[in-house]
């Protein structure tokens, strides 16, 4: 695959990963403490913050993925200003997405 379309397959994975992680969240969480449409909106605008930093996950490891996602989150609650609870959340849905990163990488 030529890097401008690795990259841009990189991209649409992020935004797919975005919305399959709010699916299953909204489908998830019948709880109620956090609000399903705010975690979706959450999820998104998280990986639309970070899809222009998509290609330094394809020279990443997991344990480098997971260091990744976790420094971007803690960003991107401060500059957002999003409860710890819903910070945690969301570290926890970002963490578990290397699975799904990491066999589109192998292809």
């Amino acid at each position: 695959m030529a890097k401008g379309n690795a990259t841009k397959f990189l991209q649409g994975t992020v935004i797919g990963i975005a919305l399959g992680v709010a699916a299953s969240i909204y489908l998830g969480l019948k709880k109620g403490k956090i609000v399903e449409d705010d975690i979706i909106d959450v999820m998104a605008d998280f990986y639309k913050d970070i899809s222009p930093k998509v290609k330094k996950i394809e020279k990443m490891g997991g344990k480098e993925y997971k260091l990744f996602m976790k420094n971007a989150v803690v960003q991107y609650a401060k500059t957002k200003k999003i409860s710890a609870k819903m910070a945690k959340h969301l570290l926890k849905e970002a963490q578990e997405s290397w699975k799904h990163f990491s066999r589109h990488l192998e292809e």
